[in-house]
């Protein structure tokens, strides 16, 4: 651990037992001091933006008698990746061993002060934003305590928690309060329960609680969502920059490995229990999109109304494994290539054809709170393969209460798979149905200039990959080189006189779909009136570039300004195209286009 003396600003590297020292936590704004600027030259990271608030850090130490301070700007060489992953690994313990954490807001002056004080209302209550909220109004908020961006980052979530004793400063380092002073507005803020502010561990509260804390909190990086909650669950795990919201995934993985709580699997209840869906897809048809085990980031945590229902109200089960050599099969919870391996009690809904999971917990239900808690089940529907389920594809019927812990007697135990297949790791793709695509993109030639003559070609470039199957209906995702504001029906950067072709085939099977400007097509590849309009394949030899521009043409004045869905039968094959937004976990985009077919 690398620490700063406060008098020379000379790093001190300590191994094994460090001395006493008093940490930072602020956010991050421009020309901040780095590690580099302090070795190269002290008296040019003086005149960086970032010293003062290092400055007067140095000064609050020394006041508290203290010779060393650590501060993640500047102690941490950041250029070296193995340092980094140790430090981000071992930051929740350096806060927590750091005698005093000084959280400086940068944003918060103690001269702005309410309109009227408090004692002149008493009988009014003090209305406290959520971080969604500070998040959205945030420019036109008075600055003060509560409205502090400091509440919105991710990395301070760890650096309120594990600190025994956080001291509060506003711009012009004036002291605010302390954790302990100030918990009740920091909970109703944070939605932290207050025994951990009071120094309760935060195991104390189950992983869905913990998660909910960190819902719709900012990092700069997309992983970072995940890193900075390594500390608050107890795990370690390798960085890896680059892997975008697999992290967050990874993360779950290692959570997984330490405990048996499956409220990780009640992702989403909050808003199923008010209505307000968090996953997107059109209940009931194809091309709606099954709900998966492991939550995307922690924003699926997310309450909707802390007055109605939070995840503190989710009381999980200790879980007791089977005694007798006869009970059936028993595991932990384990990622396997079929999907999250667990072992839950189970019932089939007779009238659906749904299964019910019961996750090891209780809740109360909001429409009715006096009502004993109430068993919460996944529902969840028979993969072809056995054994293997997937999430429900209906927002409206993801989760049931049981009416009274009493019905749990009509369930069995079983170990089953739920499917966790995702656009960027199909998890389950060992048994699902895939098809070759070839990708063709057919762009017009620019036009020649003054006096230049060119007889340019259209040209046609190609790309390999495949499309994995998802049981009897399969979904393959394209997604757009660059988002196109308003892209639901220009989910690609497709101009006029453009389009693209997604040749699937398999065998004798095959169909394409068709991408223009607005507009999507299905179409047979082997058939007549297809090589009459686009000319046979590139790899055939033989493109008919005339052919293909007065298919174009044909197409805009067929189907008009826009045709978002297609629904067709090509062979033995049946279909549905449609110009859709997915989740923006599933594709680091906006919009995308979503082809989804099934075999008769």
């Amino acid at each position: 651990m690398r620490l700063l003396k406060t008098d020379t600003l000379e790093l001190v590297e300590f191994i094994g037992r460090v001395k006493p020292y008093t940490i930072l936590s602020h956010t991050w704004g421009d020309d901040e001091v780095t590690y580099q600027d302090l070795i190269s030259s002290r008296a040019a990271a003086k005149k960086k933006a970032g010293y003062a608030k290092i400055a007067g850090c140095c000064a609050r130490a020394v006041d508290d008698g203290y010779e060393y301070i650590w501060v993640d700007t500047c102690c941490i060489d950041k250029t070296s990746s193995a340092e980094l992953s140790e430090a981000i690994n071992s930051m929740y313990r350096w806060y927590q061993e750091a005698h005093i954490c000084y959280a400086y807001m940068s944003d918060v002056s103690l001269d702005v002060r309410p309109a009227k004080p408090a004692s002149e209302q008493p009988s009014m209550r003090p209305a406290f934003r959520t971080i969604p909220s500070l998040l959205r109004e945030y420019d036109t908020l008075p600055r003060t305590f509560e409205h502090s961006r400091w509440f919105t980052r991710g990395w301070t979530l760890q650096e309120l928690i594990a600190p025994p004793m956080v001291e509060f400063y506003d711009q012009d380092w004036r002291e605010i309060g302390t954790k302990f002073s100030l918990r009740k507005v920091i909970s109703k803020v944070t939605g932290i329960d207050i025994g951990v502010l009071e120094g309760a561990d935060p195991a104390t509260c189950h992983v869905a609680e913990r998660m909910s804390w960190a819902a719709n909190r900012q990092t700069t990086r997309v992983e970072d969502a995940a890193y900075c909650l390594l500390g608050i669950f107890k795990v370690h795990m390798p960085l890896i920059y680059g892997e975008g919201s697999r992290a967050f995934f990874r993360l779950q993985e290692e959570i997984m490995k330490t405990t048996e709580d499956y409220t990780m699997l009640a992702w989403g209840l909050s808003k199923y229990l008010s209505s307000k869906h968090y996953w997107k897809g059109v209940p009931g048809t194809s091309t709606s999109d099954p709900r998966r085990p492991l939550a995307d980031s922690p924003n699926d945590f997310e309450l909707h109304s802390r007055a109605k229902w939070t995840y503190s109200h989710l009381l999980p089960e200790m879980y007791s494994p089977p005694t007798k050599a006869t009970d059936p099969d028993d595991t932990p919870p384990l990622m396997t290539s079929r999907g999250l391996r667990v072992t839950l009690l189970l019932r089939a809904a007779a009238a659906s054809g749904d299964i019910h999971a019961y996750i090891n917990a209780t809740t109360t239900n909001p429409s009715s709170p006096a009502s004993p808690p109430s068993p919460v089940c996944l529902i969840l529907r028979p993969h072809s393969t056995p054994n293997i389920y997937t999430g429900s594809d209906d927002p409206n019927n993801a989760f049931i209460l049981l009416p009274s812990p009493a019905d749990l007697t009509h369930f069995t135990r079983k170990t089953i798979y739920l499917s966790a297949a995702t656009v960027d790791s199909p998890l389950h793709n060992h048994r699902a149905t895939s098809l070759e695509k070839n990708l063709y993109m057919l762009e017009r030639p620019r036009t020649a200039r003054l006096g230049e003559v060119v007889a340019r070609p259209w040209k046609v470039t190609s790309c390999f990959s495949h499309a994995i199957g998802a049981g009897k209906g399969h979904a393959h995702f394209e997604v757009p080189r660059r988002f196109v504001p308003g892209g639901l029906y220009t989910p690609f950067d497709v101009p006029p006189d453009t389009a693209r072709v997604f040749a699937f085939e398999r065998g004798a099977e095959g169909f394409g779909v068709v991408v223009g400007s607005g507009w999507v097509d299905v179409v047979d590849l082997r058939s007549l009136e297809f090589k009459a309009r686009w000319g046979t394949l590139v790899r055939e030899g033989n493109w008919d570039e005339v052919a293909a521009l007065k298919f174009l043409c044909y197409v805009s004045q067929d189907l008009g300004e826009e045709v978002d869905r297609v629904e067709r039968r090509v062979g033995g094959v049946t279909v549905v195209v449609g110009l859709k937004k997915v989740r923006k976990g599933d594709v680091n985009c906006e919009s995308a286009i979503k082809i989804v077919w099934s075999v008769a």
